[in-house]
C-alpha cells in the first residue's frame, strides 16, 4: 500500500513539472527577416556587421529575396 501511494505522488510530481516545463514555446518571439537578420535570438538590421566563427560577416539583402541574410563582409561592400 505504501507502495502504491509513493508511485502516485511521484507520477503527480512529474506530471506537474513536465506541465511547467512545456509552455515555453508560447513565449517565443516572432521573427521577421525582412526587417532583421538574427544571431543568438537578437534582431540586427541591415548593414550590421559582427563575427561568427571567427570571421566577419555582414546584415544584407540578396538581390534573390527580399529578406536580410548574414553573408561574408567585404571591406568595399558598403
Amino acid at each position: 500500500m505504501k507502495g502504491l501511494l509513493l508511485g502516485l505522488t511521484a507520477l503527480l510530481v512529474a506530471t506537474t513539472v513536465s506541465a511547467e516545463t512545456t509552455n515555453d514555446t508560447n513565449d517565443a518571439k516572432p521573427v521577421d527577416f525582412s526587417k532583421y537578420c538574427y544571431y543568438a535570438d537578437v534582431e540586427y538590421s541591415a548593414g550590421s556587421i559582427m563575427e561568427q566563427a571567427g570571421r566577419k560577416v555582414q546584415c544584407v539583402r540578396t538581390a534573390e529575396s527580399s529578406d536580410l541574410v548574414w553573408e561574408e563582409y567585404k571591406r568595399n561592400q558598403l
